[in-house]
């Protein structure tokens, strides 16, 4: 009678064991599995098995080097395509060639002074970068006029934001632009709601909107024209100062104004800009 206990318990032992050889590996890979599902390839399945399962494992995590390879060069496509896109709307006009990438470096700039976190202003780069993507429908004798523009010829450049969305809201899957959208329709919005196309006013203007206002106006009013030389970048500080509150958002604004002074302050008489 002993023995047979003694052997039933030794193999209710060794069931066990076993059950928990398999069962612990594939509990770890169907968790890894699921951290993966929802976006995170930040970690490896830990390699604590033999034979069978640590192949399995290593291949896993052979897997996920692959995944992280491809979404490396996917993000790197992207931002090149988003570049190239903003390259060939500034090439309309080589007085506005490389509009579009300031505004992307002063929003950045503006976005990481407010604290932003790194995902954030990346999504506000990419919307700065398309911010004027709509002036592909204005046709070139309104977008190219060398002198004043007449109220009909404002008023078509005044459709260009929502142009821009319109054009975003052609690429597909549906929500690709979703993030862009927003900036793209209210970066000439006013803070006192004389803006366009919406009249939003205040904290009614979205994020990025606010934020792209500031640096759009800045490299604007800097930037030479055909009809007139772009104005010292101190002129165009004051005037932002002056606008605080009634054309842009007064805290955007000031934090632009205020590392733009402190930059220069660091730098030597003859530089300007922002390093």
């Amino acid at each position: 009678m002993l023995v047979v206990v003694l052997g039933a318990g030794f193999a209710l032992v060794g069931s066990w064991l076993l059950i928990r050889d398999v069962r612990d590996p594939v509990a770890d890979l169907t968790k890894e599995m699921n951290r993966i599902q929802e976006g995170d390839l930040g970690r490896r399945a830990p390699d604590l098995y033999a034979d069978e399962f640590s192949a399995l494992i290593s291949g896993f995590n052979m897997m996920i080097n692959r995944l992280e390879m491809r979404q490396e060069r996917n993000r790197q496509l992207l931002q090149s395509y988003f570049s190239t896109l903003a390259a060939a709307l500034d090439a309309r006009d080589k007085y506005t060639a490389g509009h579009s990438m300031r505004v992307a470096e002063y929003s950045i700039l503006i976005g990481k002074l407010s604290g932003m976190n790194e995902e954030q202003a990346d999504l506000l780069y990419k919307s700065a970068l398309l911010h004027d993507i709509g002036k592909i429908g204005i046709p070139d004798e309104v977008l190219l006029k060398d002198g004043k523009l007449s109220e009909e010829e404002f008023a078509i450049i005044k459709t260009h934001p929502v142009l821009g969305e319109n054009i975003l809201l052609q690429i597909e899957p549906i929500d690709a632009m979703a993030d862009f959208l927003p900036g793209v329709r209210s970066h000439h919005e006013r803070y006192d709601g004389k803006g366009y196309p919406d009249g939003k006013a205040g904290l009614d203007i979205p994020l990025f909107g606010r934020i792209i206002a500031v640096a759009d106006a800045f490299d604007a009013m800097t930037s030479d024209r055909p009809y007139r030389n772009g104005m010292s970048y101190e002129k165009a500080l004051m005037i932002l100062e002056e606008g605080k509150g009634s054309q842009w958002d007064p805290y955007f604004a000031g934090l632009f104004i205020d590392e733009w002074r402190r930059q220069q302050h660091l730098q030597k008489p003859s530089e300007q800009g922002i390093s």
